[in-house]
């Protein structure tokens, strides 16, 4: 049976290497030269069945140690390494193969000492007992191997060299390999265990007059705690008088309890670039990455109930736009993982409390903490969040490599870590990523000339208040000076913009005065932008050209299409940034509404109705309704499961509950729906929405009204169960139909009260 759970073949070797760093780690024999060698047999060597081998150059174990081992199930009495004969080591050798030996020998001994555990022998006899095995020694001075032979069909699957070697670079960590001069070899090739690529210990940045370094140690041990080795679970959860030979209150058993060491340490610190995606923290177990790029410490957790219980994302929340820098490693070696060793329980009380001295116990945004009676966060990732939680503007201030033009060299830096991670040697300090910084820290002002302006004239002067313009003054042929305006008309002003796309783009921002223009005689030119100073123009919307009027196009489309020229031509970068690029970037951040953002128009459907459904329950809540509310199966159903999952409790009295609104906290979306659609009384003239109902005196007018009321709804339905499920294929194809819909949703939003 242990052979048929799903290890893959990586988890398996991962699961042997285990036991050797495991002992490696508790031997504090940190002057040695600690190896581990993994021989994985090629798929010619499996069929004549030669075996795997794990073999490390550790303490080894004694005859005693070794025949406890077989007893108990472990290496010793403690569950902190899961050792030899093990569940993990047993479902490792069993997925793998029907023979296992195990040789090992101490400094002192002249031979090795083994056993041989042959599982479809021992099923045969119904016998346990196994011979203690003696050889000459083969073990330069001490050491343990495990030797895996009579392999499975499915072996020669999972032991794919390549795959494996890969796999064991990911999962271990190099700081903690290289603190205890592990090296790790899979058939003479050496790992190379993953490394993030940050700012060095030197380098930092200055947050209220506080040098904040880039890279934050952290070290903390608490008193012993008892734990049950038997039922992994903190026995000093009970309240009474504990020792090693106490009782366990869960499994009532005299021999199962052992004092557990609770300590953390680690550090956190700034990666050279930002990402969307590869940022977090490394949680490790001595040696081995359970979970990677963990990134729930960024979010901070209302343990105290100060917040009604809700989370508060921390991190990040300035660069939404280039992700996240922070990273490091938490060493917690307490930890019980699950058997594939690739997650464990983290609402355990003793991790939640180690990991408050990395992130501390509060927010870690000061005005929110001071709101929630926090004093201000000194914890290590706090201090990285004060200092380096922003990406603009590039330079010393935030530590961002740019260009000597000021501009940010977010996609170069990537670039640049791609190169540390194949392991070129020009990339792998940060001198690279720091002399980039001190280019933008300089950098050249470009932004006295505007090269959009070709003409170089003086500027004419508008006013304002009427619409009318000061002529700018030039010289004629004979030097007398007089007034001439470029652009004759009536013009009227609508609105003064600034569009900027730092930091994106390292541009100085375009500020526009945007009139309504009726040219007095006929110009081709839809807008024209009369530049005044540098990146400043007048900009007329000529009122007269047929565009507006043959096309449903907007003048706000056309003007963000001239100023992703000029961006253009400022920036001169076809392949990263053409007019395209430029122009989808202004448009997403001043036309967002008009975007066709599945996911926004879905989470702002549910907003509109979770926030009807909270009116309707707490403002309606005392409000008895005519009926009962006459429930289907699936209803009552929904209805009984949210209640219990909301009050931890069953739901005893449904027809007591719907007799008010009340009972529609524990519905789903489209019920919530429905259910306005029925009470319109309780949602119109006035109360939710400022829509006319009740007041309506004719029939046929009120009916008329509500079916278009209910067509708004039954739009947002379709938002949030037929959308929320399309693929990028069906929303193109129902472009039109979103945009449709789209209107029925702002028109709701736009009439609550």
């Amino acid at each position: 049976m242990l052979g048929q759970i799903e290890l893959k073949g990586w988890q398996c070797i991962a699961e042997l290497v285990d036991n050797s760093i495991d002992a490696m780690l508790k031997s504090s024999l940190i002057d040695k030269e600690n190896e581990i060698n993994i021989d994985i047999p090629s798929r010619s060597e499996l069929s004549r069945n030669t075996p795997l081998t794990i073999t490390d150059n550790g303490i080894g174990m004694t005859a005693e140690e070794l025949e406890s081992c077989l007893k108990a199930g472990y290496t010793s009495k403690s569950s902190d390494n899961l050792g030899l004969f093990g569940m993990g080591f047993n479902i490792a050798t069993a997925r793998l193969g029907d023979v296992v030996e195990v040789w090992t020998s101490t400094k002192d001994m002249n031979h090795d000492i083994g056993v041989r555990i042959d599982l479809i022998e021992m099923q045969r006899t119904k016998s346990f007992v196994r011979e203690l095995l003696k050889r000459s020694k083969t073990f330069k001075v001490s050491g343990t191997s495990i030797e895996i032979s009579k392999f499975h069909p499915r072996a020669e699957k999972l032991l794919n060299r390549q795959h494996i070697q890969k796999e064991l670079n990911r999962i271990y960590s190099k700081r903690l390999l290289d603190d205890y001069k592990i090296s790790i070899k899979t058939n003479g090739i050496a790992l190379k265990p993953f490394e993030f690529c940050v700012w060095s210990e030197e380098r930092s940045v200055e947050y209220e007059g506080e040098k904040i370094y880039a890279i934050q140690k952290f070290e903390h041990e608490y008193d012993d705690r008892y734990y049950c080795s038997r039922c992994f679970i903190w026995i000093d959860e009970y309240e009474t008088e504990l020792t090693t030979a106490s009782v366990c209150p869960n499994c009532n058993q005299a021999d199962s309890i052992q004092t557990r060491k609770i300590a953390i340490r680690g550090w956190v610190g700034i990666q050279r670039y930002n990402d969307l995606e590869h940022f977090g923290i490394n949680i490790i177990r001595n040696g081995r990455i359970i979970k990677k790029l963990d990134k729930s410490l960024f979010t901070w957790q209302d343990r105290d109930n100060r917040n009604n219980g809700d989370p508060i994302k921390d991190y990040p929340i300035d660069t939404t736009a280039q992700g996240g820098r922070i990273v490091g490693e938490i060493i917690a070696d307490f930890i019980t993982p699950t058997y594939t060793k690739d997650s464990f329980e983290e609402t355990d009380k003793h991790w939640l409390n180690s990991i408050e001295i990395v992130r501390g116990a509060g927010p870690m945004q000061p005005k929110i903490a001071e709101k929630l009676n926090f004093p201000k966060n000194r914890s290590p990732l706090a201090k990285l969040f004060y200092g380096y939680r922003k990406s603009h503007p590039p330079g010393l201030r935030n530590l961002i490599p740019g260009t000597k033009t000021g501009q940010g060299l977010y996609t170069e830096a990537k670039r640049w870590a791609d190169l540390f991670y194949a392991g070129d040697p020009e990339y792998q300090t940060d001198e690279k990523w720091y002399q980039a910084v001190l280019d933008a820290e300089f950098p050249e002002d470009d932004s006295s000339t505007d090269p959009t302006d070709l003409n170089s004239s003086e500027p004419t002067s508008i006013n304002n208040s009427t619409g009318g313009f000061t002529p700018a003054p030039t010289l004629s042929d004979d030097g007398i000076g007089e007034y001439i305006e470029s652009f004759p008309g009536r013009k009227k002003l609508i609105m003064d913009h600034e569009y900027d796309l730092r930091p994106l783009l390292n541009e100085m921002p375009y500020n526009i005065s945007i009139y309504n223009y009726w040219p007095s005689s006929e110009l081709k030119s839809p807008i024209i932008f009369e530049a005044k100073k540098a990146s400043k123009f007048n900009v007329y919307v000529n009122n007269n050209h047929p565009l507006f009027k043959d096309f449903a196009d907007g003048w706000d489309d056309l003007i963000l299409m001239e100023i992703s020229t000029r961006y253009y031509e400022k920036i001169n970068n076809l392949d990263i940034w053409p007019v395209s690029r430029i122009y989808y970037e202004l448009k997403r951040k001043y036309a967002g509404e008009r975007m066709l953002n599945v996911q926004a128009l879905v989470a702002e459907a549910k907003a509109l109705v979770t926030d009807l459904q909270n009116f309707l329950v707490n403002e309606s809540s005392e409000r008895q309704l005519s009926e009962p509310a006459g429930l289907d199966n699936e209803q009552l159903k929904t209805l009984k499961q949210n209640y219990l999952q909301v009050e931890m409790k069953g739901l005893i009295n449904t027809e007591s509950l719907t007799k008010s609104t009340e009972y529609l906290r524990y519905m789903d979306f489209a019920y919530i729906i429905d259910f306005a659609k029925c009470h319109p009384e309780l949602i119109y003239d006035e109360k939710y929405f400022a829509l006319p109902y009740s007041s309506l005196d004719e029939d046929d007018i009120k009916s008329r009204q509500l079916e278009q009321y209910n067509g708004y709804f039954n739009d947002i339905k379709w938002f949030i169960y037929d959308l929320a499920n399309y693929t990028e294929v069906l929303v193109k194809q129902q472009k039109n139909l979103i945009i449709r819909n789209r209107f029925s949703l702002e028109f709701l939003n736009g009439k609550t009260v």
